[in-house]
């Protein structure tokens, strides 16, 4: 499972590691000097690029890119003395730089995120990740906005300004720090929740797994990442068990499908996934079926690699009441005379002309005496390996 919270790491990294540096610059230079702050957040930020190397490599670029922006703003600032103090109080000009900066972020952001993206990975959701930094960025801005119009404020008063003017830079360093420390431990308690949810892998046109990501971000994400799912066939004398979805589904709502169908989750393997939702849906344990093929489909939300199964056992199969009143069996006529009417998803009809080129149908039964061949053995165990690594 160590992959997984890597995964997770990844795909909801802290944004507040992307902001220490330029943090402790901007402490450090208001209460000790432009010269301490460099010595103090340089060496910071070169420890977290080692850090986000070797923990967080995939986004290694993601965290360069705000490491550049942290050496940007930071020379940007330190010009800032060099203007008149009539132009901008030194006090505030590390302030209203970093300012500007975030109010650029937040006025691009989608053309800075599509230019990100073209850099990065795209095997990596990163839309937590975006999320995440553009919260962070609004909270980031409002502080230092608060804070330089405080300060401006304060300005205009006659008496003890500079003893009110101390008393705002205290408070303002508190909410910088109350502000690192809430991230730091809501970003944990998010992983550990997302550490219960329900994970898919992401997989390669070859079925390989090459990452992961929680389900509902998937769904909802733009890119679409290809998943691995399984599909089972009930064949008996030379009909098929079919399922009607539900009306309330978003893509194929009112239509006829396989009655075993589901997605291998993160950890699972093929024939653990199959036999999951067998026992789920007709409460079989330890029936016997066998591979038939596998194929790719692009659905509205997402890819499948999917890996198709046949059972042709005699048994009486008993059904979850749920699926009672939404099964059918059809025979091979029944089907092909209404596969152009549009009452079929996609899937089942690769699955149908797959089942009619193997012959199945027209024997009425088949060989399910081995659990699986040799290359879904391959696969399955590659899966698990890979799970567990």
């Amino acid at each position: 499972m160590e992959k997984l919270r890597k995964q997770i790491r990844e795909s909801f990294f802290n944004p507040i590691l992307h902001f220490l540096p330029l943090i402790l610059f901007l402490v450090v230079d208001d209460f000790y000097g432009l010269d301490i702050a460099w010595k103090v957040s340089f060496p910071v930020a070169a420890v977290l690029l080692v850090y986000v190397y070797f923990a967080y490599n995939r986004i290694f670029t993601w965290h360069l890119i705000f490491t550049g922006v942290f050496v940007v703003v930071s020379l940007i600032a330190s010009l800032g003395i060099l203007l008149p103090v009539s132009v901008v109080a030194h006090k505030l000009a590390d302030e209203i730089v970093v300012a500007i900066f975030l109010s650029v972020y937040i006025l691009f952001r989608k053309k800075i995120q599509k230019t990100i993206l073209g850099v990065i990975s795209d095997l990596i959701p990163m839309s937590n990740n975006f999320d995440e930094l553009y919260r962070v960025v609004w909270v980031f801005f409002l502080i230092l906005f608060s804070y330089v119009v405080s300060y401006l404020i304060i300005q205009t008063i006659d008496a003890n300004i500079i003893l009110y003017q101390q008393m705002l830079e205290y408070v303002y360093v508190g909410v910088i720090f109350f502000f690192a420390v809430y991230e730091l431990l809501r970003v944990q308690i998010i992983r550990s929740k997302l550490m219960r949810e329900e994970w898919w892998p992401v997989v390669s046109n070859q079925g390989k797994i090459i990452g992961s990501i929680q389900h509902l971000t998937s769904l909802s994400d733009e890119h679409k990442y290809m998943h691995p799912v399984v599909r089972l066939l009930f064949v008996d004398k030379s009909m098929i068990l079919l399922k009607k979805i539900s009306a309330d589904d978003l893509e194929f709502s009112n239509h006829w499908d396989t009655t075993i169908s589901n997605h291998v989750k993160m950890g699972e393997t093929i024939e653990q996934c199959v036999d999951r939702t067998t026992n789920q849906n007709f409460l079989l344990d330890n029936f016997r079926y066998m591979y038939l093929s596998n194929y790719i489909i692009e659905r509205k939300n997402e890819k499948q690699y999917a890996f198709l199964f046949v059972s042709c056992q005699q048994a009486e199969y008993n059904l979850n009441p749920s699926f009672l009143e939404q099964t059918k069996w059809w025979t091979q006529k029944q089907i092909e005379d209404n596969l152009s009417e549009g009452i079929f998803t996609e899937n089942f009809k690769i699955e149908f002309d797959l089942l009619q080129r193997s012959g199945l149908l027209e024997t009425g039964n088949c060989d399910c005496n081995c659990r699986l061949k040799d290359a879904i053995y391959s696969q399955s165990n590659s899966l698990k390996k890979e799970t567990s690594n």
